[in-house]
């Protein structure tokens, strides 16, 4: 009998009201609303590609204030301060991730969506931080990666976003809509006025969501 290392392999399933992925996302759009959206996009780039990268975008916010807390504690930074500052930029991230969204650097967010990079990078810091007698920055960087890793405070601002109204686009819905924009953009596929180019999108989610929700 063969045997076969257990691997997580991501995918994508289409239903009407919307796409859903293996990471949990829920995008309140179809492969039929983002062709009227941003038409011949579609054939340029497929559509589990976008959606995948838009994962890794939506994933970001944990991976990035890891190591970001890693970095400053391993240049002497006060690991409680560091603690911090990978906080309140996890808040500013999360918020604003759609505002920094680009084709141009889906490569970096799926670096730091990466666990494989994620494991390395902390399991040798921690390493390192612990020889160099750190204790308080290792203890301190296990429970960040607990709570970024296994995503507790990621799910705790999505259970809030998701008490508010309807009217306004989830935050991977905002994602999603901001890469199709740069990616008609890049590709010269956009027309017409910006603004109404992406109401058109937010009214497509709020119908599905609404859609949803009366099901």
């Amino acid at each position: 009998m063969s045997r076969t290392a257990s691997k997580f392999e991501w995918n994508m399933v289409e239903l009407p009201d919307g796409i859903t992925t293996s990471n949990g996302n829920w995008y309140h759009t179809t492969s039929e609303a983002i062709q009227q959206y941003i038409p011949g996009l579609l054939k340029k780039h497929e559509i589990g590609k976008i959606i995948k990268n838009a994962d890794h975008w939506v994933g970001s916010c944990n991976g990035i204030s890891l190591i970001l807390y890693l970095v400053l504690v391993l240049f002497s930074v006060d690991a409680f301060l560091s603690a911090g500052i990978a906080l309140l930029f996890f808040l500013f991230w999360y918020y604003n991730t759609s505002a920094f969204v680009t084709p141009v650097l889906n490569a970096v967010a799926r670096l730091f969506h990466f666990d494989g990079f994620l494991y390395v990078a902390t399991a040798a810091s921690l390493i390192y931080l612990s020889m160099q007698g750190g204790l308080t920055a290792t203890w301190v960087g296990l429970g960040l990666f607990f709570l970024f890793k296994v995503g507790l405070l990621k799910m705790l601002l999505t259970w809030i976003s998701s008490k508010r109204s309807v009217e306004k686009a989830a935050r991977q819905d905002r994602i999603l809509n901001m890469l199709l924009l740069r990616y008609g953009i890049k590709e010269g596929l956009y027309s017409g006025n910006i603004q109404s180019m992406q109401d058109s999108l937010f009214k497509t989610v709020n119908y599905h969501k609404t859609r949803k929700k009366n099901k």
